[in-house]
């Protein structure tokens, strides 16, 4: 009988199987036929190259192991391999017929090759990960962190899954990212990444949502005896891959935006788009290494195929590991190694102290693979010293949408010169072998022993935390070394890390803080404002403040900085005035951020001290931000920027800055008085560029004449001329439609020009744009056509024209019609229509209308078409919002790497487009005061103003002046695109979208 539990999460419905005598489905193959078969594992192994004096073989290759997803070790030298069948086609996602596994493998008999295999569980769906220890196996199946016991180690499940964390969502937008990486820590605890477009809100399965955790990207962390879960950093793409190096910096790779990240408690990283959910993270930390792996003047996409061998292979990195053993010759030890997917090669990274951080420089490429199926998802460093690495072994990935191959996998083992032996004698339990364990060239066997010791529950001490103690005293051993002393303590609940504030060795003083503050809890968004601090911990706060100001490792005041967001809110300024004092940090990469990032609740709780702050420091980053904040309060504290501008007069040299951040707080704000102290800093600072257009949009009267003179005056520079105009938008002058009504005629200034009209709601001005259409060039005519969808009776005029033949429909792009029909009037939805045609919006509707179309477009109606009337089609209709070799708007996905070579794939995004949508495509419709209807994607928010992203332009709102906001689970295109063609466009757009490479335009 299957025994089985089920959970409801989200939109989806997740299921582990509990532990039974049930038969493990067999994998099914839905790769394309196309595809041929795979390559035989050994004859792969063979397709590598190598440097000289290396070897690779398959270690182990299917049946014995099949789509290898993540890899982990237990000290007896074994891989536990989690196997991941579940893993679908895009209308799929998942395929919960099946089930995923963890098999354990090994080589018992040392000839390069794995002979033992035993199943551990195959009762799991969408495993992306397993680790091993505290008792057991632990494995991420999102949404949920499972844990199976094995006391005994006899590779049986003692009983059923535990779950033990939930809420890692899994997006119906993105299913590739999600959580995946479990790996323990040198401080004990178990990491976890995930990625951006799968956000969550995690916790122990009895957590109330006020009290979840919430994770946008990035890395997490459990520790499974205190019970608790924090999210340390938030934002990237996609991490799917990291280690630690031997001074316990833990770096993580990434997809697209930047490969390398050096992992910083408490920062805010990058990521494709969207803002971070605290709105005072004003900017986001880039990624750690001086260089891309693709051409960055082209799309990241073109970076496939190839293109991008000569820069390191592509945007796509999985699997990452340091190498920190001796196998190999010298030049590995401490190297970076992470697979690059498109480039089918190892990346290898050399990793340099630079300010706080690191930055990571690209050494020449390795184990280069000849295997069209190569898909390398791990890498690591065995007990050997030996690479091992693991090959999902398929023809496609997450954007081509081409299928799985279910029945292929591969592990290979790259060695030099010979297959080394793993000598496992260390861990006989007969005889302490700490001394060596901590001196081994290979860090395989102290992370084991690492693992065991936190597992256990050695309370009294005993000769390994002697020898742990000596190792770490002697200030003269490397402290590599004393490191693995300091975490083999803190293991066995006996280290002292209070004595070591003081220590020579900064990688030591750094840990020093990391585990003192350990149990402080953090908060990414707002900060624990509540908690308390014992009599102890406060001690400890006043030896963090001197080691701030005095110590000189940039690395130390990292680790600072990153415990502003553990302390209490009150306590934090006196620290970060400590941190901010040092002019040698001004443009570090790290620092300013980290410690806006801790101050950022002190703008409500005490904004004072951040003007404080501003005196004392001569970070312009850190001065601009807090300007920037302080500003956007100018209606109920307007004593704060009057400080400001206080600061900016007593320090010229700070000025531009703080004036900078003023500037940005202000774009959108509307209701604001002039600063009491203004005439003073117009008269001092008058030289600055920047005073003027605050001057405007302060109100001042003489300043707007200026910038209306600059706007109209044909004479002056372009930039200067638009610059001008913008500020008289955003000023709202009261002649400022006369100017722009003047300007309409000036073809270098006529769009700036119909950005301005867009605020006044007179038909008459709708009118005069919609006939003067034809005058505008094809780039600007998308924005023309927004503004006009943007009122519903500019939007009739709009459609008198099109129904008057002297605007084509062709040319009221998806987006367009979705803004229209946003208005909710009766009358101009019956318009619509009868341009566009009917859209019935049923599910049943669109799967029969998929499956029409999937006959009308069969192989011999494409073979058919004419790609050049294709391609303009699609510039008609697509690329205001789809990017396509480098070229288009931003409000849709990328469509150059996507999976349109398939017809399903296509066909399943055009025809229910709000099928499936990532949160960051979601239609948001804004209502303004001045009648407005504005529908795009919301790109940014300040305290006071958002950004709204519309095909060909991003417009800055002020928040007063939306009247409502509505988010909607839609995506920004419509239903019904293709049914607004007739057959014959219908086969030309699709067979072009289908086509892999660009199609010249008909010649004219």
């Amino acid at each position: 009988m299957i025994r089985s539990w089920f959970f409801v999460f989200g939109f989806f419905k997740f299921s582990f199987l509990l532990i039974g005598g049930v038969d493990f489905p067999k994998p099914t193959n839905t790769e394309s036929t196309e595809s041929g078969d795979p390559t035989p594992a050994e004859e792969a192994a063979g397709s590598f190259r190598l440097p000289d004096g290396f070897q690779v073989n398959a270690w182990a290759s299917e049946p014995e192991v099949q789509n290898p997803i993540a890899m982990a070790w237990d000290d007896a030298g074994q891989m536990w391999v989690a196997e991941n069948y579940t893993y679908a086609k895009r209308s799929v996602r998942f395929d919960l017929s099946l089930r995923d596994r963890v098999v354990v493998l090994a080589d018992k008999d040392g000839d390069g090759q794995a002979e033992f295999r035993k199943v551990f569980t195959d009762q799991v769906q969408r495993l992306t990960s397993v680790e091993v220890g505290h008792g057991g196996v632990w494995l991420m199946c999102p949404p949920k962190l499972l844990f199976i016991p094995d006391r005994d180690n006899d590779l049986v499940p003692d009983g059923e899954p535990q779950v033990i964390l939930d809420g890692f969502d899994v997006a119906r937008g993105n299913y590739h990212n999600f959580a995946n990486g479990l790996r323990w820590g040198p401080d004990g605890w178990l990491y976890g990444r995930c990625g951006h477009s799968c956000p969550g809100l995690i916790g122990t399965p009895e957590t109330p949502r006020e009290e979840r955790i919430p994770i946008d990207g990035g890395i997490w962390r459990y520790h499974p005896k205190r019970k608790r879960v924090e999210v340390l950093t938030h934002g990237t793409v996609n991490p799917w891959g990291y280690d630690w190096d031997e001074h316990g910096e833990l770096f993580y790779i990434n997809t697209v935006i930047g490969h390398l990240w050096h992992m910083i408690p408490g920062m805010h990283n990058r990521e494709s788009s969207g803002s971070s959910q605290n709105p005072l993270v004003y900017e986001r930390g880039f990624h750690h290494a001086d260089h891309l792996h693709y051409d960055t003047n082209l799309a990241w996409h073109k970076s496939r195929d190839g293109a991008a061998n000569d820069y390191g292979g592509g945007h796509a990195h999985v699997g990452m590991a340091i190498y920190q053993a001796d196998h190999f010759p010298q030049y590995w030890r401490n190297k970076l190694l992470t697979w690059n997917q498109h480039g089918k090669r190892m990346n290898v990274e050399r990793l340099d102290r630079v300010g706080s951080g690191y930055v990571g420089r690209h050494e020449p490429d390795v184990f280069l693979s000849g295997d069209d199926w190569f898909r390398g998802m791990e890498v690591s460093i065995g007990p050997g010293g030996a690479i091992f690495g693991l090959d999902w072994s398929d023809t496609g990935e997450c954007h081509d949408f081409t299928g799985v191959h279910r029945t292929s996998g591969r592990i290979y083992k790259f060695f030099y010169e010979k297959n080394p032996i793993s000598d496992l004698s260390l861990f006989n339990k007969e005889a302490d072998h700490t001394e060596e364990i901590l001196r081994h060239s290979n860090a395989w066997y102290f992370r084991q022993w690492l693992v065991a010791l936190a597992g256990s529950s050695i309370t009294e001490p005993n000769k390994e935390i002697q020898v742990c103690e000596n190792t770490l005293g002697n200030i003269k051993e490397k402290s590599a070394i004393r490191l693995r002393a300091l975490w083999g303590l803190n293991a066995m609940g006996s280290a002292k890390p209070e004595s070591l504030l003081n220590d020579p060795d900064e990688h030591i003083r750094t840990w020093a803080v990391r585990l003192l503050t350990d149990e402080w809890p953090i908060d990414l968004i707002t900060g624990p404002a509540t908690n308390t601090l014992s009599t102890a911990d406060i001690r400890l706060e006043k030896k963090f403040k001197k080691m701030a100001k005095f110590d000189t490792s940039a690395l130390v005041r990292l680790a600072l900085a990153s415990t502003l967001q553990r302390v209490p809110i009150p306590s934090r300024i006196s620290l970060a005035r400590e941190l901010v004092r040092h002019r040698c940090d001004a443009e570090d990469k790290n620092l300013p951020s980290l410690v806006w990032y801790g101050i950022t609740p002190m703008v409500k709780a005490d904004p004072m001290s951040l003007v404080e702050l501003a005196w004392v420091t001569e970070w312009p980053d850190l001065r601009r931000w807090i300007a920037r904040s302080l500003t956007e309060q100018i209606k109920e504290k307007p004593r704060l920027v009057e400080e400001i501008l206080n600061l900016a007069m007593e320090q010229p040299k700070a000025a531009d800055s703080l004036l900078e951040g003023m500037e940005r707080a202000l774009l959108g704000m509307k209701g604001f008085s002039k600063p009491s102290n203004w005439s003073f800093v117009d008269k001092q600072l008058n030289k600055n560029p920047r005073i003027l257009k605050l001057s405007v949009l302060f109100g001042d009267q003489s300043a707007m004449d200026q910038m209306e003179a600059l706007a109209l005056d044909g004479g002056v520079e372009l930039k200067v001329r638009r610059e001008a105009l913008n500020n008289l938008i955003e000023s709202g002058r009261a002649t400022l439609r006369g100017v722009c009504e003047q300007l309409l005629d000036d073809e270098e200034m006529a769009l700036l020009a119909v950005r301005g009209l867009a605020k006044f709601s007179d038909i008459a001005i709708g009118k005069r744009l919609a006939m003067g259409y034809p005058k505008f060039n094809q780039i600007e005519r998308s924005e023309v056509i927004e503004v006009l969808c943007g009122r519903t009776d500019w939007a009739n005029e709009l459609l008198d024209q099109v129904e008057s033949g002297q605007i084509t429909k062709n040319e009221i792009s998806a987006f367009h019609t979705r803004q229209l029909q946003s208005h909710k009037n009766e009358k101009l939805s019956q318009r619509v229509k009868k341009i566009w045609g009917a859209i019935n919006q049923t599910s049943h509707a669109m799967l029969k209308r998929s499956n029409e179309l999937r006959k009308e477009l069969n192989p011999s109606a494409l073979a058919k078409s004419n790609l050049s009337r294709g391609r303009v089609l699609y510039e008609q209709t697509c690329s205001d919002c789809h990017v396509l070799y480098g070229k288009g708007g931003q409000l849709g996905p990328d469509l150059t790497g996507s999976g349109r070579a398939s017809l399903d794939y296509l066909l399943e995004n055009l025809v229910d487009p709000s099928a499936v949508v990532p949160k960051d495509y979601q239609l948001t419709i804004l209502k303004l005061k001045d009648g407005r209807i504005l529908s795009g994607m919301e790109f940014k928010q300040g305290k006071n103003s958002l950004v709204l992203r519309m095909p060909g332009s991003e417009t800055v709102l002020a928040k007063a002046e939306v009247i409502s906001r509505e988010v909607l689970p839609f995506s920004l295109m419509p239903a019904g695109l293709l049914d607004s063609m007739n057959e014959e466009k219908r086969r030309d757009l699709i067979a072009y979208l289908m086509n892999p490479k660009q199609i010249a335009l008909p010649v004219k």
